[in-house]
């Protein structure tokens, strides 16, 4: 993949040792605590171990995918491809509550979705949120993916009401 991704206003690219303090402080939202608790951190010390844990992923071929989103050279929040079941891939994304409302998602994930499709080698790919998630759905919806599915599903380790979408390349 190439990083740094670069749209009119942000930027891509990978995680350093240095964001630690910011990717505390993002986990804190209320959003963040709600929808994906497992992304939440109570320290910063313990966002700093899994920066490095994510830093070490970059090498691996099947480990999960997370890139940096920063603004004017502030970190504001991360985009990701996670692998699930079988050879399918997922994206995920979170920005800053302070920074929301603003688009900054759904640029993201469009400038995102062609370069880890193709470095993945991949023509199709899901997105997965909470049914109550309603700016994720939005993001998804308007970066083209599909509702492909609504009803009870596992999400963080829980049944509960989820919607999946389904992104196809045109390569497809």
């Amino acid at each position: 993949m190439i990083l740094p991704l670069e749209t009119e206003r942000l930027h891509i690219t990978k995680f350093e040792i240095s964001m630690a303090e910011s990717v505390y402080r993002l986990s804190l939202d209320e959003d963040n605590r709600r929808f994906i608790p497992d992304e939440v951190f109570e320290t910063v010390d313990e966002a700093r171990k899994i920066i490095d844990t994510i830093i070490k992923w970059y090498a691996g071929k099947d480990a999960p995918l997370v890139y940096a989103i920063t603004l004017n050279n502030q970190h504001i929040g991360h985009v990701q491809a996670i692998p699930v079941k079988g050879k399918n891939w997922e994206i995920g994304y979170h920005i800053g509550s302070e920074y929301t409302c603003k688009g900054y998602a759904t640029e993201t994930v469009k400038a995102f979705l062609p370069s880890i499709m193709k470095h993945l080698k991949i023509t199709k790919i899901y997105g997965l949120c909470h049914a109550e998630n309603i700016a994720s759905r939005k993001v998804l919806e308007k970066s083209d993916f599909v509702l492909d599915f609504k009803g009870e599903g596992t999400l963080h380790g829980k049944i509960q009401e989820v919607c999946r979408y389904v992104y196809c390349s045109s390569e497809e």
